[in-house]
């Protein structure tokens, strides 16, 4: 199954999709978290999701929103999400994140989850969104997180990978407020310790393949394995914000 309709509707390579359909529960609960985090202040309003994908995010924001637009420039996955996604209040339309026909100020929210990281134009993305929300409005943003900003990273679908740090002080060029949270994954101490050993002697990677050894040994650590979390299992907190595999940045007072 994994991959089926990827293929089949030839989703666009040259970036990363996420088709619900198609996505084991682990992948699936870590992009859908960020959604469930942005309901609390979606509530009622009007709502972005810039570079929505196939829609499965706005949709989710559309059980508590006013109204919710999700934008792509994938032509072919807005088409999916439009078939797939229907709700009175939900809108999908092809456009460019970094320039779209929209009216100044037309959205209480923007919601923009794993995108940054894959724009040219970083800047003009981000004038877009200022110019796009209401002066009281609010950007939700993520990306992943690494120690220090690298602007040549290995995954070929990313331009930068950004430190919490270089992150945050980008934000507040355009942005008058930002709170920064972590988004990482429910486990106990001893887990997280010894996941980072792993990692520092290079044999995660390799214990991965054995999934039953790694089943059992996550049971007894008491933190569920990768591939069957849930929402409840993944966290988006203020605390521990090193140790979050993505920052998330809730963002207020555009500087227009």
């Amino acid at each position: 199954m994994i991959n089926s309709i990827r293929n089949r509707l030839d989703i666009n390579d040259a970036v990363e999709r996420i088709i619900p359909e198609d996505e084991i529960d682990g992948i699936l609960s870590i992009h859908l978290k960020r959604y469930q985090f942005a309901t609390s202040f979606s509530q009622g309003k009007k709502v972005l999701d810039a570079a929505t994908g196939v829609g499965y995010g706005a949709a989710y924001l559309s059980q508590v929103a006013k109204q919710v637009t999700g934008i792509d420039i994938d032509s072919v996955a807005i088409d999916y999400g439009q078939r797939k996604y229907k709700n009175h209040n939900l809108q999908l339309q092809v456009a460019d994140v970094a320039s779209t026909n929209f009216i100044e100020s037309e959205f209480d929210v923007i919601c923009s989850f794993e995108t940054i990281e894959h724009l040219p134009e970083i800047p003009a993305y981000l004038k877009e969104m200022v110019r796009l929300l209401t002066t009281d409005g609010v950007y939700i943003v993520s990306t992943p997180q690494v120690p220090q900003t690298n602007h040549n990273p290995e995954n070929p679908y990313h331009t930068v990978e950004f430190s919490r740090y270089d992150f945050e002080t980008l934000l507040k060029q355009y942005f008058g407020e930002v709170e920064i949270y972590a988004q990482r994954r429910r486990q106990s101490e001893l887990h997280y310790w010894l996941t980072k050993i792993e990692d520092f002697i290079g044999i995660r990677k390799h214990l991965a393949k054995l999934s039953k050894l790694r089943q059992s040994t996550n049971k007894i650590l008491q933190t569920t394995t990768f591939e069957n979390m849930s929402l409840d299992d993944i966290l988006i907190t203020k605390d521990n914000i090193e140790r979050g595999s993505e920052i998330v940045a809730v963002c207020r007072y555009p500087l227009k």
